[in-house]
């Protein structure tokens, strides 16, 4: 089964080229993030956008290869960030509260 895309000749670069524009972002903010849960979601949007790429790339070659791969990152991206979430609640719930008391 063969899909023919209306205007696959020019969106699907400009597709690609937002996506690698994004990757970039992605990678600044994982990079130079000022805090452990910007890391965080500067890694999962990189693995997202990985899933993005290669559905992209799927629709480029016109070949079902890598969407069963796709769907695979996706999923454990999601249990990374789930993860992390974890994580991070963890790390806050060990501080010591603040007292009510009104003087």
């Amino acid at each position: 089964m063969t899909l023919h895309l209306a205007g696959a000749a020019w969106v699907l670069p400009l597709a690609a080229a937002l996506l690698a524009l994004s990757g970039l972002i992605s990678l600044y903010r994982l990079l130079r993030g000022p805090s452990r849960p910007d890391r965080a979601v500067a890694i999962d949007a990189l693995t997202l956008l990985a899933v993005a790429a290669m559905a992209l790339l799927c629709l480029m070659r016109g070949e079902a290869l890598f969407i069963d791969v796709a769907v695979l990152l996706a999923l454990v991206s999601f249990l990374g960030t789930a993860a992390f979430a974890f994580l991070f609640d963890d790390a806050h719930s060990q501080m010591p509260e603040k007292s009510e008391e009104r003087p």
